[in-house]
């Protein structure tokens, strides 16, 4: 598996933006979509996504890869120096790295090619203390339960784990892909009875968002 660095980056409008004039708003979104032009090379941009109707804290989340974590800071660097910068916070900001499961193969959807799907939901976790001092056997049974049960949702539901160690507060961050809701619905509320939920300690905030192209997603706001 290729390694790589992930980051979602949740943005909020704050209320100076629907007082702009509106070709100045126009010109802030060509600006952003300049900014990720100028970095296509070194930074992928999995997908833009609209939160509206999901949660209050987020309006749109990033969903980036890059070969480089400084790549991936320097472009957002720019979102924030630029004519955008002045009318949005961040209320979420999440970094990860791609590497190999402990115990299952599980290459990430952007890494092997596949098309974003129309919805994303991402959620990151940490696990209590006490999974970690299990034996190994005993946490690799725990692990197959949970995956035989997203196994049931596949193809239906795209799931892209990576590694959040010592890269922010969580341990792990997932991300969900589906064209179906419902389906996401009946993933997740089924996965709650995977016995590796009794070592879960946090798994705030759940981010659910519908896929736009860049310039479309932020023109939802416009």
């Amino acid at each position: 598996m290729q390694t790589q660095f992930t980051a979602q980056l949740a943005i909020k409008f704050t209320a100076k933006w629907q007082k702009a004039d509106k070709d100045d708003r126009a010109d802030a979104i060509r600006e952003v979509v300049e900014i990720f032009d100028k970095y296509a090379d070194r930074v992928g941009l999995r997908g833009t996504y609209v939160v509206q109707g999901f949660q209050a804290h987020t309006d749109i989340l990033f969903w980036m890869f890059a070969d480089h974590f400084n790549d991936i800071q320097d472009l957002q660097l720019e979102i924030r120096r630029s004519s955008l910068g002045r009318y949005i916070t961040t209320p979420h900001a999440f970094t990860g790295i791609t590497k190999p499961f402990e115990f299952s193969e599980h290459p990430t959807s952007f890494a092997i090619g596949m098309r974003p799907r129309e919805y994303l939901c991402f959620y990151p976790f940490i696990r209590k203390p006490e999974y970690y001092l299990l034996p190994k056997w005993e946490r690799k049974a725990l692990i197959g339960d949970h995956g035989d049960i997203g196994h049931e949702f596949t193809p239906d539901i795209l799931t892209n784990g990576v590694y959040g160690f010592g890269l922010g507060d969580y341990e792990w961050l997932l991300t969900f892909e589906t064209n179906d809701l419902s389906r996401l619905v009946d993933c997740v509320r089924k996965l709650r009875e995977s016995k590796s939920r009794l070592y879960m300690q946090d798994e705030h905030p759940f981010i659910v968002g519908r896929y736009f192209p860049l310039e479309d997603g932020l023109a939802q706001y416009a």
